[in-house]
């Protein structure tokens, strides 16, 4: 939506011909910007002018009449309609319109948001709309908008990520997760934050973050290179750990097995490389760990699997692997 589509529903809104969705939509951002500027500093000419709504406020509706029919239809604005249209009138006539336009947009235009999961045994890799990167661990899901509005990039992550972010001063980029907020410019760093584990992590391989979080007692905290900070919410112990290497070893794999049986290794490579392959249930019951990168052949994978525990594989002429 443009800036100038976003006007016609404003004029339409204050002339009361918005349609009931879009009044709703008003009301609700209007009510947001405006508790938010009773807590917000503002400069003195901002300050100025929402002093003087206020008192011509006060005024419309010491004058607005409780019911006001004719042929059964209301033809008056209600109390709070007239104060959110004052409120609009106020914000779009300052500074503050300018802060809040992007609000406004997010509630009357919001962008769809993706979603991406990295399934068991898989890393996923994705690139954001700014360009950032982001490595999925096995189990882990981010959620972002298909394009970043304005002056903020926020993303949610639920599990284990690595984050390679785009530097750019204009927008600070944001991450919430079940129990962490962090907030960057541009860096990398490894993200572990899953809801149902009551325990979290954030490791910083280059830049800066300020990590923050919701729970009582949490002081906000900022993280240089090499450090990581460690929160456990039952204790609500926060560790800082310095001069601490960053494990990224994962992140150039594609699929990962930890006490997996051979079973389920096989289906993911049946997935990857669209295969059959067949083996003994002595083989299928078979425990593995490992990890295979992403440009790992089907024959080389299968050649580490076949002296890892000595066993033949035979390809049918049907294209079936046979492993005994």
């Amino acid at each position: 939506m443009h800036i100038t589509q976003l006007k016609k529903i404003i004029d339409r809104y204050l002339a009361g011909n918005a349609s009931d969705k879009e009044a709703a939509l008003m009301e609700e951002w209007c009510q947001r910007a405006w508790e938010e500027t009773q807590q917000t500093p503002v400069n003195p000419q901002a300050e100025a002018k929402r002093l003087a709504v206020l008192d011509n406020l006060r005024l419309i509706i010491q004058e607005q009449p409780e019911e006001n029919t004719t042929a059964g239809k209301i033809i008056w604005f209600t109390k709070a309609r007239t104060i959110a249209a004052a409120c609009l009138v106020l914000l779009m006539g300052t500074a503050l319109g300018y802060r809040y336009q992007y609000s406004l947009l997010d509630i009357i235009d919001p962008i769809p948001l993706q979603k991406v999961t990295a399934l068991r045994f898989q890393v996923r890799q994705v690139i954001l709309p700014d360009s950032s990167v982001v490595i999925l661990n096995e189990g882990s899901e981010i959620s972002y908008p298909r394009r970043f509005r304005g002056n903020k990039r926020e993303v949610r992550l639920n599990g284990e990520a690595f984050f390679s972010v785009t530097r750019n001063p204009a927008a600070a980029f944001t991450i919430t997760a079940p129990h962490l907020q962090v907030q960057v410019l541009g860096t990398s760093f490894v993200m572990t934050d899953s809801a149902g584990i009551p325990a979290a992590r954030v490791s910083v391989k280059t830049g800066k973050v300020a990590v923050t979080s919701d729970a009582k007692g949490f002081p906000a905290t900022q993280l240089s290179a090499r450090q990581e900070l460690a929160w456990d919410e039952a204790s609500g112990i926060i560790r800082i750990n310095r001069h601490q290497d960053v494990n990224i070893e994962w992140t150039s794999k594609q699929l990962i097995f930890n006490n997996a049986v051979l079973a389920d290794v096989f289906r993911e490579i049946e997935k990857k490389f669209g295969v059959n392959i067949t083996a003994t249930p002595e083989i299928m019951s078979t425990a593995f760990t490992g990890a295979f990168d992403a440009g790992d052949s089907l024959s080389g994978i299968l050649h580490v699997i076949s002296l890892s525990y000595r066993c033949s594989i035979h390809t049918n002429k049907d294209g079936t692997i046979m492993i005994r």
